[in-house]
């Protein structure tokens, strides 16, 4: 019976040492799928319903006065954007609308900086557009009909792999045929 639970002791021991070596790829593998997670659901919530994650009950198409009656004044007021800083969410609008009709959502959770760029390009594929301007890099994903996305980074010069700053939700640009 010594001899059984000599086994089962030394056993215990490799399996503890093993997981103790293994610890950080299994975070990595961790965070990184939790991060592809994250990236699926901005793409579902946004092609489902033109909102991103933090706007929601909110949509592109919604009116500004619907948001404040829900959320209170903006904390931040210009005459194209409502910003809502503690939602991490800012509304595009249209002014010359009566209603105030939402144009385009600009979300900056804090948590979207686990998402990389490689990532995002691993998982979805090569971008309608990927261009570098005022030391941001910006690679735009379109379903050519309702919706489109860019993906905001800080610049690609000197990190090919840059950490996600903010996304944008909008109408697609339709083309004339």
């Amino acid at each position: 019976m010594k001899h059984k639970s000599g086994y089962i002791r030394c056993f215990t021991m490799l399996l503890l040492v093993a997981l103790m070596f293994s610890g950080g790829s299994v975070h990595a593998a961790s965070a990184k799928s939790s991060s592809d997670r994250l990236i699926g659901k901005i793409m579902r919530v946004a092609s489902e319903s033109q909102q991103s994650i933090n706007s929601r009950p909110f949509s592109v198409g919604d009116s500004l006065k619907k948001v404040e009656k829900s959320w209170g004044e903006p904390e931040d007021l210009s005459t194209v954007a409502a910003n809502y800083w503690s939602h991490h969410v800012r509304f595009l609008y249209d002014e010359s609308t009566p209603r105030k009709t939402i144009t385009a959502i600009d979300e900056f959770s804090p948590q979207l900086q686990t998402i990389h760029l490689l990532q995002v390009k691993n998982l979805l594929g090569e971008p309608a557009s990927a261009k570098e301007q005022e030391g941001m890099y910006y690679v735009t994903y379109t379903d050519n009909e309702s919706y489109k996305i860019v993906f905001v980074f800080e610049s690609a010069w000197n990190n090919p792999d840059p950490a996600l700053s903010m996304y944008t939700v909008g109408p697609a640009e339709k083309s004339c045929k």
